[in-house]
């Protein structure tokens, strides 16, 4: 009889254990973070042309540091971006911000190229999100300065 109540305090603990947690949904704020992260990754595993047409809406806008003449739409952005695609461009962002109503938001931060492992170039970026009709967040505008020549 005692082995049997031990059994069943023991089966009742461990089904109380085994209660899946439940999932938090994340603030929009943090959606905004995790999909500049996401874009990220995308670059540094995907290269920057595809991260660009995964992440991007049709009529995107992309600006260059150094003088690099501005880019307009998606498909733009991928051809001119998929020259030298063996660098690969990595950033995280330190700040962001939506708007009001929660449909557009900003994220900035630094970035660096690394080509053969060594960093070759790197900046400040801003990019401004907007969200699709499905609530996805995606690139509208994407911006870059670079940190001024080493001596």
């Amino acid at each position: 009889m005692r082995l049997a109540a031990a059994l069943l305090v023991l089966a009742l603990g461990s089904e109380a254990v085994a209660q899946p947690r439940a999932i938090v949904p994340l603030t929009p704020q943090q959606q905004l973070l995790a999909a500049d992260r996401n874009f990220a990754k995308l670059s540094e595993s995907r290269g920057r042309a595809y991260a660009f047409l995964a992440m991007a809406t049709n009529n995107a806008r992309l600006f260059g540091a150094g003088g690099a003449p501005a880019i307009y739409g998606r498909a733009q952005a991928f051809r001119a971006l998929s020259r030298g695609q063996n660098s690969r461009m990595r950033w995280a962002p330190a700040a962001s911000g939506l708007s009001g109503d929660g449909g557009m938001g900003w994220t900035d931060g630094r970035w660096e190229i690394v080509a053969g492992g060594t960093v070759v170039n790197s900046g400040h970026y801003l990019t401004v999100w907007t969200k699709d009709r499905r609530g996805a967040w995606k690139v509208q505008n994407h911006m870059n300065t670079g940190d001024p020549a080493k001596k």
